[in-house]
Order: structure tokens, then C-alpha cells, then sequence
């Protein structure tokens, strides 16, 4: 209990001092702080993934208040991969004991920055891209060699449900006000289109992050629920009942899509569906409370924003239910294909009949790079500089070619493994969800560069995997 009680004085410890943080906007301050939470986390790896937890889901907000937070994640999964190193040099076999489909992810990144460098990408775009792909493998990495119990599961679950609840309830707010509380002021001022506007961008500045995010959550508070009884349970309920509200609010038709396949893969292959009547209470709440805070937010809009104060704030809620409704359209489609989805689809076979084997190299095609650096062959494609590819399959096609593909064919061949052998275990669903996430969402988001989402895939599978070659008990008890 004493151990327990100072874990939390240094994680309570650490989110004060991120708070001064940001009532003290000194982006140098901020910076220090960073690394005092790093050095937390290199004295206490436990709380170091604690702290990922929390602040990198909020990380986004964070260097909206003060810049000097940026650094943040970095800092400190650069301490934890330190302090991982120094605890395992008396068997340094340890840190050089890879999975199958780690080989073949280190195969895809020699090849992207192999032709990238033919290419003539700049070293610094090759180093965020690499980044981008990379920083949250390493978490995976440091939590495959730590010790874990199922104590310490459990704290990271109860971090994660009462975080999605704290950016549910910032979601809902953003929504009544029209994004004019609970926001900040740069964000209240984005100009963004009437359909854009009505969706909840939340704290992870962005509809489809949040989303995916708080399925995550969902799925995890899942698992709570097997550990409390009586009025915890109801408020497990009640956390589950906002994030499912505002994961409609951000009117994000990926995360539906990852889903709705989870749920039809998961039926088919366990032949359950029972688990989820009771859920089905929790949607249709979370669907009436949808009703009832879009008329909030129409009351908001018409009572309090006049006159000039509406300009700019557009809250034509039936554009929300327009994008559900018109996700195939022929007019959607249209659009997409002159100047949108499909037409970067088109340019990237372009590109990949041009460069068929190892492609164009990272950095070159719609990806994190791009958008910092652009790339060296977009005049050559008449492709403007600031688009992003919302695909990871057409950007893996053409920035590595063939053999680029095939490689991270074999990394999703080696984790489908991995998933189905675990898929029996009490992590079991989430590892199941996680996985179809990825090869679903790959289709409409750059899944691999989504930092929240794959925090979340590189902790358990490093906890899945550090399970299974120490042939430790599967109970989360």
C-alpha cells in the first residue's frame, strides 16, 4: 500500500507540474518541466507509461497552451528506452531479441529510406518520418521487457476510462458552445467548413483521433466493468454513456467503419453476441443524449451567438447527419475523385508505375514529412504541398513500391498471428479490435502515424508478447 500510495504522489506530482505548465506559459518552463516528468519516468518506468497515457492523448492541447511541451512524449520515452538499456546490461541478449514482425517492419524502413534517399529527400524529413513511424514502437519495445502485474494493468485502465471522460465531457461542452469554451482561444478562432464545424475536435484536435481514442477507451472500460460491483459500476456506465455521445459527435465515419467490422469479424469467429445486449443500452442512451446536446448546442447558437458573434459559427447540425447519409454518394464521390480521396489514390499508382519497386522514398508522398517538408517530386505530379494522403495503404504503395509493401504485408501477416493465438485471452477483444483497426483504418487514415491509437497498439502488444515468453497467467485479476 505504501508502494502504491508513492507511484500515485509521483504521478500527482507530475501532472501538477504540467499544470503550472500551463497557467505559466513560459514555453523554456514547460520544456523543464518535460524533462522532470522524463526523469520521473526514468526513476519509475511504471509511471513513465502512466504519463504516456495521459499526456499524449492531451499532448495536441498542451503545445496549444505552451509550445514547450512538445517535447513531452519524446522526453520521456527517451528516458524509459535509457533506463530499459541500463536494466538489461547484464543481458544485453535481451535488447537485441526481436519478434517476426519487428524484422519485417525494420525491412519496410530500410527500404523507405533507401529510396528516399535515391530520391534526394532531405536527411531531416527522412528523421521525421522515421519518427513518425517509430517513436511508439519504441514503447513497445521498453514495455516487452518490463514487469508487469495485473495491479498495474489495472491502474493503467482506470487512467485511461477517467481521461476519455474528462475529454468527453470537454467534447460535449465544445459542442454546446459552438467551440467557445473549454477551448483554446487559437482554436476558437479556426476557420473551418459548416461540415467540418459541427464535429467535436476535442483536446486531441482532431474528430477522427478523438474517436478512435475513445472507442479504445470504451473497449478498455470494458474490462473494469468484470472488476467492480454495486455504484462503480454505474459509474463505469455512466463514463462508457459519454464517451459513446461523443464519439457520434465527431461524426467520424472511420471509426464507425473499424467498428462495425470488429463487431461482424468478432461474431462471426466467437459466435457471441450476447455480451452485447446490455451495450446496446449504453448506445441507445448514448444515442438520445447525441439528440439532446445537438439541441443544446441549436439553442447556444441561436440565443447566445448573434449578429456578429455568429459569423464564423456555423452549427447546421443536418450537415452531420448528410455525412453519414451521403458517404457514397454519387456527389461525394464525384469530389472525391477530382480533388479528393480517390484522386490522391490515382496519383499515387502514377507514381508507384513510375518507381514499382522501392517507390519514391519516405517523406515524398502525403505523409507527416511531407506536410513539415513537402517533397521533391510533387511538381513533377502537379500534387499541391500541404494535402495528406488518408490512406496508408496508397502512401506505403508509393513511397516503397512493391518490395515496401510486401514487407509491411509480413508485419500485418506476423501481428494477425499474434492476434489470433491471444485471441481467447481477457485481452483478447481489444487485441482483436486493435489489429482489424489497423488494417481497416489503414484504408482511410495514416494509421501508423496516429500517435494516440498506436500507443495504445505498441503497450499491449508489448504486454501480449512479454506474456507469452515469460508463460505468465492470462487473468486480469
Amino acid at each position: 500500500m505504501n508502494l502504491l500510495q508513492r507511484n500515485l504522489s509521483i504521478l500527482f506530482i507530475g501532472i501538477l507540474a504540467v499544470i503550472v505548465g500551463l497557467v505559466v506559459t513560459n514555453s523554456k518552463l514547460a520544456l523543464l518541466i518535460s524533462v522532470f516528468i522524463a526523469l520521473l519516468s526514468f526513476w519509475k518506468k511504471e509511471n513513465g507509461i502512466l504519463f504516456l497515457l495521459i499526456f499524449i492523448p492531451l499532448r495536441p492541447f498542451l503545445i496549444a497552451v505552451n509550445p514547450g511541451y512538445k517535447v513531452i512524449g519524446d522526453a520521456i520515452i527517451g528516458l524509459l528506452l535509457i533506463r530499459t538499456i541500463w536494466d538489461s546490461r547484464k543481458e544485453l541478449r535481451k535488447l537485441f531479441t526481436f519478434h517476426h514482425f519487428e524484422l519485417a517492419f525494420f525491412a519496410f524502413a530500410v527500404i523507405g529510406v533507401l529510396s528516399a534517399l535515391i530520391t534526394d529527400v532531405s536527411l531531416k524529413a527522412i528523421i521525421v518520418q522515421l519518427r513518425a513511424y517509430f517513436l511508439f514502437y519504441l514503447v513497445y519495445y521498453i514495455v516487452k521487457r518490463m514487469d508487469f502485474t495485473s495491479e498495474m494493468i489495472r491502474r493503467m485502465s482506470y487512467t485511461t476510462f477517467f481521461l476519455a471522460v474528462i475529454m468527453s465531457i470537454q467534447g460535449i461542452v465544445e459542442k454546446i458552445s459552438n467551440k467557445t469554451a473549454l477551448m483554446p482561444q487559437e482554436w476558437q478562432e479556426w476557420w473551418l467548413s459548416p461540415t467540418n464545424r459541427i464535429r467535436v475536435y476535442g483536446l486531441l484536435k482532431g474528430p477522427n483521433e478523438l474517436s478512435l481514442y475513445l472507442l479504445i477507451a470504451f473497449i478498455i472500460s470494458l474490462y473494469l466493468l468484470k472488476q467492480v460491483r454495486g455504484k462503480a459500476r454505474s459509474f463505469l456506465y455512466v463514463g462508457m454513456t459519454l464517451m459513446g455521445t461523443t464519439i457520434l459527435l465527431t461524426y467520424s465515419r472511420g471509426t464507425l467503419l473499424t467498428l462495425f467490422a470488429f463487431l461482424f469479424i468478432y461474431v462471426i469467429v466467437n459466435r457471441k453476441w450476447r455480451p452485447f445486449v446490455k451495450l446496446s443500452i449504453v448506445a441507445i442512451v448514448s444515442i438520445g443524449l447525441f439528440f439532446g446536446v445537438n439541441q443544446a448546442a441549436d439553442l447556444y447558437y441561436n440565443h447566445y451567438l448573434t449578429g456578429e458573434d455568429q459569423e464564423g459559427y456555423g452549427n447546421d447540425n443536418d450537415s452531420g447527419s448528410k455525412r453519414y447519409k451521403n458517404a457514397f454518394s454519387e456527389e461525394t464521390i464525384g469530389q472525391s475523385s477530382s480533388s479528393g480521396r480517390l484522386y490522391y489514390v490515382k496519383k499515387a499508382v502514377e507514381i508507384f508505375k513510375d518507381h514499382p519497386i522501392i517507390g519514391t522514398g519516405f517523406g515524398t508522398f502525403g505523409g507527416a514529412a511531407t506536410l513539415a517538408y513537402s517533397s521533391p517530386i510533387y511538381d513533377d505530379y502537379g500534387i499541391e504541398t500541404n494535402f495528406y494522403s488518408d490512406n496508408q495503404y496508397i502512401l506505403v504503395l508509393a513511397e516503397t513500391g512493391i518490395l515496401g509493401t510486401l514487407a509491411l504485408i509480413l508485419v500485418s501477416y506476423f501481428l494477425l498471428v499474434v492476434t489470433w493465438k491471444n485471441r481467447k485471452k481477457f485481452y483478447g477483444p481489444l487485441l482483436s479490435y486493435l489489429f482489424i483497426a489497423l488494417i481497416v483504418g489503414g484504408a482511410v487514415y495514416n494509421i501508423l502515424e496516429n500517435d494516440t491509437f498506436m500507443m495504445f497498439y505498441f503497450i499491449l502488444l508489448g504486454i501480449v508478447l512479454n506474456k507469452q515468453i515469460n508463460k505468465e497467467p492470462d487473468s486480469f485479476i
